[in-house]
């Protein structure tokens, strides 16, 4: 499956639009999530991803959301200042260009005593499977 070249295309299913993966060169449907198709091209490439995760790379995933989730327990105060931040920057009060991203977060938690290299997972995974 490595290598290969996919591309999104926009269906119509039932007078609705929806998005399919199929392999460019070949032009074979390789997910349409059962005849149904997806609402976005990100849920399409998402899906079709995690499908195709082999065993090994969904239980170390599993492992990593464990992780993630118990550190968040542990480290409640943290994580409920991160989200006052998150929803202060969503609604704008910030500004303009400030963003909820790897680098805000990784600044708040050195600032506030964290080693970021003894979490036992990165920020992206913390902002992917912690902010859901």
């Amino acid at each position: 499956m490595e290598g290969k070249k996919l591309k999104g295309e926009k269906v119509i299913i039932n007078n609705n639009h929806r998005f399919i993966i199929v392999d460019s060169e070949t032009g074979e449907v390789l997910d349409d999530a059962q005849g149904y198709g997806y609402k976005t091209i990100q849920g399409a490439f998402k899906a079709y991803k995690f499908k195709r995760l082999t065993k090994d790379e969904r239980k170390e995933r599993e492992n990593k959301i464990a992780l993630v989730k118990k550190w968040m327990k542990q480290n409640k105060e943290i994580m409920n200042f991160l989200e006052k931040i998150s929803f202060e920057i969503w609604k704008g009060s910030w500004g303009p260009d400030d963003r909820f991203d790897e680098k805000l977060v990784k600044e708040i938690l050195i600032e506030n005593g964290y080693d970021i290299d003894e979490l036992g997972f990165t920020i992206k995974e913390l902002l992917k499977y912690g902010f859901k």
